[in-house]
């Protein structure tokens, strides 16, 4: 258990570190070489604050409830050190997710976006 253990703090430590950098470290709207890049985040400088530090915030979070709550409990829960590695892929893949499509809805809510 100790590598899936030692994977799933590093995961939780570069899913806060991640959010602190959106949070803090994202460059001015016209320059934007370092930031949350989707659409409606680069959209004007309203949107880039804002969505570098909602993405941020919502790395922080949903890092701590997947590598801080749910797979410290399956590993408590004694689960097979293969199926972990799978759920922490797969934790992986739906962070990015959630990270991408929450933040592209919650932007397009709050500043009124929409497609062309």
């Amino acid at each position: 258990m100790g590598p899936v253990i030692v994977g799933d703090l590093m995961l939780l430590i570069f899913s806060i570190y991640i959010g602190i950098f959106f949070i803090f470290f994202h460059t001015d709207h016209p320059d934007m070489t370092v930031g949350f890049h989707v659409w409606e985040a680069c959209f004007s400088e309203d949107t880039w604050r804002f969505g570098n530090k909602f993405a941020g915030s919502l790395a922080i979070g949903l890092g701590i409830l997947f590598y801080g709550i749910i797979i410290p409990i399956l590993i408590y829960l004694e689960i097979s050190r293969e199926i972990l590695a799978i759920i922490i892929i797969i934790s992986l893949v739906i962070l990015f997710l959630l990270l991408f499509g929450i933040s592209k809805l919650v932007l397009r809510k709050k500043f009124d976006l929409k497609d062309k």
